[in-house]
């Protein structure tokens, strides 16, 4: 009878034990969930690399990184991610670019990727009719079949897509013509856009 009464006393004493850590653990719960919101409202800014990984990049122009010193900048809270590479003929376009009346060549191929995130969608559509209302110098193109609606400008070399409230910008200089990059640039929103 004593083991007994002591097996019901021990019983309840772990029982108690774990009733009182269960709100300490519900706590901890509710403290990590408000961390990741937190992280998901403002941290996706800090990683504008991961719309459009290296490895992402190298596989779609067939490159290796690090034979042609593939190189990604970020801006901190910006969702943007630069990278740059040297182009195969690099040393002979910079031997030119030396060369007095000879037209000046990029010897990196250059890729800036950015992410705006709206309001709402309707923010994000009247930045885009803005830009093509009052800027149609500059993105003098509208696209079609990515996103919701997309622009392109040759000047800029640089095309917005539209997501919802988000608004896409790649900018991209791998051709010598400008509007040559218009193709590629689709290619690139289309791996991005489904990480949005």
């Amino acid at each position: 009878m004593n083991r007994f009464t002591l097996f019901v006393w021990m019983a309840g004493l772990f029982w108690v034990s774990c009733a009182q850590e269960s709100p300490k653990e519900a706590a901890a719960q509710a403290e990590e969930a408000a961390l990741w919101a937190q992280y998901s409202a403002l941290g996706w800014k800090d990683h504008g690399c991961e719309l459009m990984t290296d490895a992402e990049v190298e596989a779609f122009f067939d490159f290796d990184g690090k034979a042609t010193t593939l190189n990604a900048r970020t801006l901190p809270k910006q969702a943007f991610c630069l990278r740059t590479w040297n182009k195969p003929d690099w040393k002979e376009r910079e031997t030119n670019n030396e060369k007095e009346g000879m037209p000046w060549l990029n010897p990196q191929n250059r890729l800036v990727v950015q992410l705006f995130d709206y309001d709402s969608e309707v923010h994000a559509q009247q930045q885009i009719g803005n830009l093509r209302r009052d800027r149609r110098n500059t993105y003098e193109e509208d696209v079609t079949g990515i996103g919701d609606e997309a622009l392109w400008s040759t000047n800029t070399v640089t095309l917005l897509v539209r997501k919802g409230r988000f608004v896409l910008n790649i900018c991209l200089e791998v051709h010598d013509v400008p509007h040559e990059n218009l193709q590629e640039a689709k290619g690139l929103a289309q791996l991005a856009l489904p990480k949005i």
